[in-house]
């Protein structure tokens, strides 16, 4: 790891940003964070989680070149919320932004983000995301979750500030990232995001969306349906059972009994995929080997409840009144699948070495 000695005054942001195989979007990403306004006053924390396609190298010679970079490698793939608080460890801007290499920052991106939280008085914030190659937005957060603790997004023209969940790539005052204990590394992909924020509620503090700001995501872009709809039996099971750890973690009482909606949707789910692919080991992996996981997970979500009870400022019933939606969060996924159908690959390997 090298760490810029010559920069004696703390940066105001430290970029993290979690780098797995993203060796063919580094040529637009590197350039766009040299762009920003306020490049001099940014730290860039690139954390490798042992790539294989050559990035790291490149990662690496990058940092070494810049006076505000820094390169760690992980030594294993600890997933992005692994990664995350792996560079959030060594930090020492006011604000950490994590990220991942496959996006391209417009040049006020991270001025906009610290001047909008400085504006606001929030801790955390997201900033618009589009899609990859034009204007689209592809996400801007989460404003609440419906009957089956499905995340709702905003309607077009909504323009509250207000988040319950950061959809992606997320801005947060370091201090206040450590009280809440970083990133859950158990979720290793999806969902960390969500957890965190809904822990920042439980202790106080507001999440917000910071509309200037403004970053190109290359995700499913371009309308491509055959990417769109495909997926796989380890997506199916890291997305099905984090949702199901960040509530049994978060909730308390009377969010607990959305559990029981939520596993009847996952089994809805699982039976329909198994159908419409014809391959049954799909149950197995979206309803049972996720509900044997979070069995095996017992006492870390026990000790994760205990831990969050000591920072919780709010109730299960203060969640409810501000965030319940009565809409389905899923329906464009439902929509999707009744027009196109649906292609489910075999499960791929993804296990963090521990």
């Amino acid at each position: 790891m090298n760490h810029p000695d010559s920069q004696t005054s703390p940066p105001l942001v430290s970029v993290v940003v979690v780098n797995y195989n993203c060796k063919k979007w580094l040529d637009r990403f590197f350039p766009s964070l040299r762009a920003q306004t306020i490049f001099n006053q940014v730290e860039i924390i690139m954390v490798d989680n042992t790539s294989q396609d050559g990035s790291a190298e490149i990662c690496q010679k990058e940092m070494a070149a810049w006076p505000n970079g820094v390169f760690l490698q992980t030594g294993s793939n600890y997933g992005f919320g692994g990664g995350c608080n792996r560079g959030a460890a060594v930090a020492r801007g006011k604000y950490l932004f994590f990220l991942n290499p496959d996006l391209w920052l417009e040049p006020a991106c991270l001025e906009d983000l610290v001047s909008s939280a400085g504006q606001s008085g929030a801790k955390i914030g997201c900033p618009r995301v589009f899609d990859y190659d034009s204007d689209v937005v592809q996400t801007e957060g989460g404003e609440g979750f419906d009957i089956f603790m499905c995340g709702v997004t905003p309607r077009a023209g909504e323009n509250s500030p207000e988040r319950f969940g950061v959809g992606t790539f997320y801005f947060i005052e370091r201090d206040l990232f450590q009280r809440l204990g970083g990133f859950d590394e158990e979720f290793f992909i999806f969902a960390e995001e969500l957890d965190l924020s809904w822990r920042a509620w439980l202790a106080g503090e507001n999440v917000t969306m910071f509309y200037s700001a403004r970053l190109h995501h290359q995700g499913a872009s371009g309308g491509d349906r055959a990417v769109e709809n495909r997926t796989n039996e380890t997506k199916r099971f890291y997305a099905n059972r984090n949702q199901l750890l960040a509530q049994l973690k978060n909730s308390r009482d009377w969010l607990l009994l959305l559990v029981f909606t939520q596993m009847a949707l996952l089994m809805a789910e699982a039976i329909m995929g198994a159908l419409l692919a014809r391959r049954w080991s799909f149950i197995k992996w979206a309803l049972l080997k996720p509900l044997a996981d979070c069995w095996r997970l017992r006492s870390h979500v026990a000790a994760e409840r205990r831990r969050i009870n000591g920072l919780r400022r709010r109730s299960d019933w203060w969640m409810l009144k501000r965030f319940l939606r009565f809409r389905f969060g899923r329906w464009v996924d439902v929509k999707r699948l009744l027009q196109f159908g649906v292609v489910i690959d075999k499960a791929w390997a993804t296990k963090a070495k521990k």
